[in-house]
């Protein structure tokens, strides 16, 4: 009889531990229909690489730069790792995926594409600049701020975010490029 009161505190403590678990990790990265306008409000430090700066549309002085302030419609963001070994795996279906998205009339004018190095130092982000050689920015989320404001998601995360903040697309893991691109053509 003495363990019974041993085994109700283990099992007690299991429930308890198990209900923080599930508590904590509910937020999660966002969702389709959500508005998150905390995203486009962002300040990401400005790219150093003159390519990408030109791509925003910012000049050499601009130290930070908020999606926001962009004259795009829509926001194409993959939230990467510097060590994802899925992110640099999908990266070339990243870079054909804006070749295609530069090459449609249509598209080109309003979607912006992003990376954004979650977690990455600006030599890492520097480091994933030369390996993948994106024409698009790769944004230096250092601290995890971005990456805490959406729910902390694994990578690769890609969403598609609209000029309102509302969550268009999202998905966890390798995409399928030409999914993602018919997705996109279905953009108003």
């Amino acid at each position: 009889m003495p363990r019974l009161p041993v085994i109700m505190s283990l099992v007690i403590c299991w429930l308890a531990l198990t209900l923080l678990a599930v508590s904590t990790s509910a937020g999660g990265p966002p969702s389709v229909g959500e508005r998150q306008p905390e995203i486009l409000a962002f300040a990401f430090p400005a790219p150093t690489i003159s390519e990408h700066r030109s791509y925003l549309g910012i000049g050499e002085d601009q130290e930070r730069i908020a999606l926001q302030e962009l004259e795009k419609d829509y926001f194409l963001l993959e939230i990467v790792g510097a060590y994802c070994p899925v992110c640099h795996n999908q990266a070339p279906d990243m870079l054909r995926l804006f070749q295609r998205i530069r090459r449609d009339a249509a598209l080109s004018d309003k979607v912006g594409m992003f990376a954004v190095a979650a977690g990455a130092t600006a030599m890492e982000v520097e480091h994933l600049h030369r390996t993948w050689r994106f024409p698009f920015p790769i944004l230096q989320d250092a601290d995890y701020d971005l990456h805490k404001i959406i729910g902390e998601p694994d990578t690769p995360f890609t969403m598609v975010v609209g000029k309102d903040g509302s969550i268009l697309y999202a998905h966890l893991g390798r995409i399928d490029p030409e999914h993602l691109f018919a997705q996109l053509k279905q953009l108003p």
